[in-house]
């Protein structure tokens, strides 16, 4: 829809909903964190990392849908969303993989970590390129595994790529940046 020369959904307006979504999520985190440090991490593995797993995992979906709205906004015929998630700067210097990409893949890999079979390619191929770990090998011939889950979930390996502090504010400019550049790199396209 447009009201004379604007495109309405230029104007961002869900990222105020998202972060506002997010407080209580960085309020939390924060809270762990501090717990934590307090205790030199003794209790980490044992105690807070499955339940901050399922917090980080959240805000990465809460990230996803962000995203994928943000690509309908623009795009709003377009089927195949992933198209888009390679625009943009990369994880590493040596990577293929972007930070959009790799948002995506750890909402992913935290929505389907618990099922019993092998994890969707566009999931697994980033984390290879980035050499995070993801399955947790249980026997001899290596034809056993689960996902990885708790302090050594991808989750948190991804996320301390993006963000060395663990501030979902990082996560925020990451993404306002890619929305922005997408719709400047469309405007490009019409001049």
């Amino acid at each position: 829809m447009k009201i004379g020369n604007i495109d309405c959904n230029r104007i961002d307006s869900r990222i105020k909903i998202v972060k506002s979504i997010f407080k209580p999520f960085q309020k939390q985190l924060n809270k762990i964190t501090r717990l934590c440090e307090d205790d030199s991490f003794d209790y980490w593995d044992t105690i807070y990392a499955d339940d901050t797993e399922h917090l980080v995992g959240t805000a990465f979906i809460v990230l996803q849908n962000y995203i994928n709205s943000s690509i309908s906004d623009l795009y709003p015929e377009m089927k195949k969303l992933h198209l888009k998630y390679s625009i943009g700067e990369k994880v590493q210097g040596n990577s293929k993989i972007t930070k959009i990409e790799l948002i995506i893949t750890l909402a992913n890999y935290y929505k389907h970590r618990d099922l019993p079979s092998e994890l969707h390619k566009n999931t697994t191929r980033p984390l290879d390129d980035l050499n995070i770990e993801y399955k947790e090998i249980y026997d001899i011939n290596n034809n056993n595994f689960h996902h990885r889950i708790g302090s050594n979930s991808p989750v948190f390996n991804g996320f301390s790529m993006l963000s060395e502090k663990w501030d979902f504010n990082d996560l925020f400019q990451i993404i306002e940046e890619w929305r922005e550049n997408l719709w400047i790199t469309e405007q490009k396209k019409g001049s």
